[in-house]
C-alpha cells in the first residue's frame, strides 16, 4: 500500500511538472522589413496585445520592425535554425521552404479580399501548411495581405506599358519580382528594401514597386514624383512563419490562442488598406506625387499572362495551379 501510495506521489508530481512546463512563460521574437509606422507593424502589435489577452501575459509577442532582425533572406535562413522565432514573410521569400508559395506573387492573380482568404484558409493553404513543415520543419501560423502594388517613377510617368522599356525598376531579390517586371519589359534592378530609398535619391534606379502605403511610410514621396497605377498585385497573402524550436514551446492550446491573435491581427491590416487607401492618395497627392493611370491596362495583363508559364518554373512549372487559385470560388 505504501508503494502504492508513493507511486501516486510520484505521477501526481510529474503531471504537476509537465502542466508547469505547458504554462510556462515565453516570448515570442517576430521581425519584419517594414517601419514602425506600418499597418504591417500596428496589425501585429494588435495581435501581442490579444495574445496577451488571452493567456493572461504567458505568451508574449515582441514585434521588430524596419529589418531590425535581419533582411527577408537572413530571417528565413534564421527561422529554419531557430535564431529568429517568427516572421512576416513575402511568398517569394517563403519559397525557399516551399516553392509553390511563389505562386501567389503572379500579376493579376486575386480579385478581393475574399478571394485570397479563400485560397490561404481553404485546401490549398492546408496543403502549403503541411509542406512547409515536411519540408523545413518552419509552420505556417496565419496570413496577412500585402496590398495593392503599383510603381513609383522619378520623372518617368507610365502612360503605357511601352513607357516602361528598359526603365530600370527596384524589385525585391527574390522571385518572381524581377521575371514580373522583365516580362512588363523593364530592367528589374534588386535592391534590398532598406537601401530603396537611397537607390531612388542616387539614381541607382529609376522606380521602384510598392503599394501606396510604402510610400508614405517610407517617405519614398522625397524621392520620386509619380505612381504609376497598375495594380499589378493585389493582396499577395504572405504567410506567417514560425520556427519549429518556438512552436514547440507552445501548447496546442496556446498554438490556436496564437493563430486566434494574428487572424484579428491580419484581419486590422486587411481593412486598413481597404479603408486607407484614398485617404493615403490625397496624402501623397498632397506631397506632389502625380497620379498616372495607364490607358492599356489589358496589355499589362495580356503581357503578365503571357509569362506565367516561365514564372510558373518558380512555383515548380505547375502553370495549372495559377489557373487553380484565380478560379477559386469565393
Amino acid at each position: 500500500m505504501k508503494q502504492f501510495s508513493l507511486l501516486v506521489a510520484a505521477c501526481a508530481a510529474t503531471l504537476s511538472i509537465s502542466a508547469a512546463a505547458n504554462a510556462q512563460d515565453v516570448t515570442l521574437k517576430m521581425g519584419h522589413v517594414l517601419a514602425p509606422t506600418h499597418q504591417f507593424h500596428k496589425g501585429m502589435e494588435l495581435a501581442s496585445e490579444k495574445l496577451a489577452e488571452s493567456t493572461d501575459g504567458r505568451i508574449k509577442l515582441e514585434v521588430f520592425p524596419s529589418s531590425q532582425l535581419g533582411t527577408e533572406r537572413d530571417m528565413h535562413v534564421s527561422v529554419r535554425t531557430g535564431g529568429v522565432d517568427m516572421l512576416l514573410a513575402s511568398p517569394g521569400g517563403a519559397s525557399v521552404h516551399l516553392p509553390e508559395l511563389a505562386v501567389l506573387d503572379a500579376p493579376y492573380l486575386f480579385e478581393n479580399d475574399d478571394h485570397w482568404q479563400a485560397v490561404v484558409y481553404g485546401d490549398v493553404g492546408k496543403e502549403w501548411e503541411k509542406g512547409v513543415a515536411e519540408n523545413s520543419g518552419v509552420h505556417i501560423m496565419g496570413w496577412f495581405p500585402r496590398g495593392t502594388r503599383h510603381v513609383i517613377t522619378k520623372g518617368i510617368p507610365l502612360n503605357s506599358i511601352g513607357d516602361i522599356e528598359n526603365v530600370k525598376i527596384r524589385v525585391a531579390d527574390i522571385p518572381p519580382y524581377p521575371q514580373v517586371f522583365q516580362a512588363f519589359g523593364a530592367t528589374p534592378t534588386p535592391v534590398a528594401f532598406s537601401e530603396m530609398y537611397s537607390a531612388l535619391q542616387a539614381g541607382v534606379v529609376d522606380g521602384a514597386d510598392v503599394p501606396l502605403d510604402t510610400i508614405l511610410a517610407q517617405k519614398l514621396f522625397e524621392v520620386s514624383d509619380h505612381v504609376n497605377l497598375i495594380a499589378w498585385s493585389f493582396a499577395a497573402p504572405g504567410p506567417i512563419l514560425m520556427s519549429d524550436s518556438a512552436y514547440n514551446k507552445l501548447s496546442e492550446e496556446d498554438r490556436q490562442k496564437l493563430r486566434e491573435a494574428l487572424r484579428e491581427g491580419t484581419q486590422y491590416i486587411a481593412n486598413a488598406f481597404t479603408e486607407n487607401e484614398a485617404s493615403v492618395q490625397d496624402e501623397l497627392e498632397a506631397k506632389g506625387m502625380t497620379f498616372v493611370t495607364p490607358g492599356d491596362i489589358d496589355a499589362w495583363r495580356a503581357a503578365a499572362a503571357e509569362g506565367i508559364p516561365g514564372l510558373a518554373e518558380l512555383w515548380g512549372g505547375d502553370a495549372e495551379l495559377y489557373t487553380r487559385i484565380r478560379d477559386t470560388e469565393h
